[in-house]
């Protein structure tokens, strides 16, 4: 009876030697309410943020339109955004609303995904979290920012020129169409047209105009006309005629596009962190990775392709990066981790 009771209680305390976080140990319900927990942190920051960005949405519809409105009048079309609803204004502002929102609060769910992943490791683990989680945020914004100063601008003008290129066919009425169509009338000469009316161009409006005046603003591209109330002006085009294809975008599609390039691009940047990760917590070793980098490029190309819109353009913008982004994760995890 003696040997037997002492059995047990040499067991549990040779099993406390050998585990001694035991007594720190959560059950998998205990790990589901924590995650619960960090996930209702991170719905609260997206809606404070949504709430934000709906105070704010016209300066942040601004902040969006501007890329667009600049490639536009750099190729000599008059910068515009079309509404094609008469709710369309008021469902872009709520659209941009979440979708800013959403944007602005992804570095504090990414600290809380990190959060999450910290109280899980070890004292002498947390440190790698505490270096990790700030860089994934860095990385956020500048996949943000890469997305709005450069790659926007050569994706719009990729679109825009690519329409101008389109010509108009011949307008010459076959023998058939002859038949079928109406004679043209022609119009008979025009003499010589004399006006004593001059014209002046500005590049800005004058400051105290009188009726009866009117000028080209060079800036706006548009002929002003002065009245007795008010003033009348017309959007002017560079160029001897219209193009068949103007580059004319409605407002609702353009936001669409650019914010979901921007959730893209920033969490496409967030490849080399989840490379150092991978590496570092031994699920997928550094060598391991490097020879299979043919399939890595397969699944980032893959990868943009269900991020971006569908077009070329934007998918190889971003799946460059990725992998050179993948590369350096490769190469800063090599070095930390042998050092």
């Amino acid at each position: 009876m003696t040997q037997n009771n002492s059995e047990p209680g040499s067991n549990a305390s040779t099993d406390s030697v050998q585990d001694p976080f035991a007594h720190s140990r959560m059950s998998f319900g205990d790990h589901l309410d924590e995650l619960r927990n960090y996930l209702i942190r991170a719905l609260l920051g997206v809606v404070l943020a949504a709430i934000l960005s709906f105070s704010i949405g016209k300066y942040i519809l601004e902040i969006v339109c501007n890329p667009l409105l600049t490639v536009q009048y750099a190729n000599g079309l008059q910068p515009s955004l079309m509404v094609l609803s008469p709710m369309g204004g008021f469902v872009a502002y709520l659209k941009i609303s979440f979708l800013s929102g959403l944007i602005i609060a992804m570095p504090w769910m990414i600290y809380q995904f990190w959060s999450f992943i910290q109280s899980g490791l070890h004292t002498h683990e947390k440190r790698f979290v505490r270096t990790l989680a700030p860089s994934s945020l860095a990385l956020f914004v500048i996949g943000v920012l890469f997305l709005y100063y450069i790659v926007l601008p050569i994706v719009l003008q990729f679109f825009i020129t690519f329409n101008a290129g389109f010509d108009l066919p011949d307008l010459q009425p076959s023998r058939f169409e002859q038949m079928v169509l109406p004679e043209h009338a022609d119009t008979p000469p025009v003499g010589d047209i004399t006006t004593s009316t001059t014209m002046s161009a500005l590049a800005e409006d004058p400051p105290s105009p009188k009726p009866g005046d009117w000028w080209i603003n060079t800036t706006t591209r548009r002929l002003m006309f002065k009245t007795t109330t008010d003033i009348f002006s017309v959007p002017l085009q560079l160029g001897a005629r219209d193009a068949p294809m103007k580059s004319q975008f409605a407002l609702d599609s353009y936001i669409s596009f650019v914010l979901t390039l921007a959730l893209a691009f920033g969490i496409a940047f967030e490849t080399p962190i989840a490379v150092f990760f991978l590496a570092w917590s031994g699920i997928v070793p550094v060598e391991t990775m490097k020879k299979g980098r043919r399939y890595v490029l397969l699944a980032m190309v893959v990868l943009s392709a269900m991020l971006t819109p569908p077009d070329v353009v934007s998918q190889l913008l971003l799946a460059g990066p990725m992998y050179l982004l993948f590369e350096t994760g490769l190469l800063v995890s090599k070095l930390t981790l042998r050092r």
